[in-house]
């Protein structure tokens, strides 16, 4: 007679490996399901086109200084942007630091982009989340595995915090920044001007801060952040820095985003990108 212990044992062992293939099968599908969508970004966006000499010179002084840095001689806007980055998130105030990886897609024309992050929350153990604005429309998504759904998000404040999110990320493809039928500037100092967005009828703002050598140090804004009580306004930064010259753009490395609460900062992510490539109609 076989010992019951041993057929527990046994079905533990065989149910642990149907769970692990579940989840690596789930794991390839969310993926080539977010690259799907990012080839239909990338080649949803409009040509190039060329950048006008005098196109900067209707704007504020410190976005003139910057763009003159960041465009240097380049002669075409940017019309779609991949990237890869590394870098770590938590999830909570005073909460430890996870691993993440991610790559993003933009398009510049019409503006919109796809992020795919996966957190590693444990040996073993991660979860894989989606952020993506389409025609000033935003939405989240976010699964344990890669199979069981832990966050499912969209609606006027998520299209609010994408639209902040693709405005301070523009730094990326700088092209953009001098495209008036979405983004228009207003100098607030010598050092500062605010940037707005506008898209399908949506508008955000947020404030530029420039360094002493012209280029962005951070972004700031009222940023709707979600809560137990529902989504409130809370200030929010995103911090620039490691600039490198990349196909003839002047880009950041580095970014940190924080929330500013009445408890204190809480920085929640900090990417380092690792690869990032201009105008290629395919997904990594």
């Amino acid at each position: 007679m076989q010992n019951p212990a041993w057929m527990v044992f046994w079905i533990a062992v065989l149910l642990a490996v149907a769970l692990a293939a579940l989840f690596t099968v789930n794991g390839a599908r969310f993926q080539e399901r977010v690259r799907r969508e990012g080839r239909r970004r990338l080649r949803s966006a409009g040509p190039t086109r060329d950048l006008v000499p005098d196109e900067t010179g209707r704007l504020p002084a410190p976005v003139q200084r910057y763009l003159t840095l960041a465009i240097r001689d380049r002669a075409r806007s940017v019309c779609s942007v991949r990237l890869r980055h590394g870098g770590r998130f938590r999830t909570r105030p005073g909460g430890g630091w996870l691993p993440i990886r991610g790559e993003q897609y933009f398009a510049a024309d019409p503006p919109a982009f796809l992020w795919w992050g996966r957190l590693r929350v444990g040996p073993g153990v991660w979860v894989d989340a989606r952020d993506q604005l389409v025609d000033g429309r935003a939405s989240l998504e976010a699964r344990l595995e890669s199979t069981i759904t832990v966050g499912n998000a969209a609606g006027p404040e998520i299209d609010q915090g994408g639209m902040l999110r693709l405005l301070g990320e523009m730094v990326w493809f700088p092209t953009s920044f001098a495209d008036e039928r979405f983004v228009s500037w207003e100098a607030i100092d010598d050092r500062t001007a605010d940037a707005a967005l506008s898209h399908h009828g949506r508008e955000v703002e947020a404030t530029f801060h420039f360094r002493r050598d012209g280029l962005p140090r951070m972004v700031t804004a009222q940023r709707y952040r979600d809560t137990p009580r529902g989504a409130v306004l809370t200030p929010w930064t995103a911090k620039l820095d490691d600039y490198r010259l990349i196909d003839g753009l002047l880009v950041p490395l580095d970014v940190e985003a924080r929330w500013h609460l009445d408890s204190g900062d809480w920085p929640y992510a900090q990417f380092k990108v690792e690869r990032i490539e201009y105008d290629r109609r395919d997904a990594f």
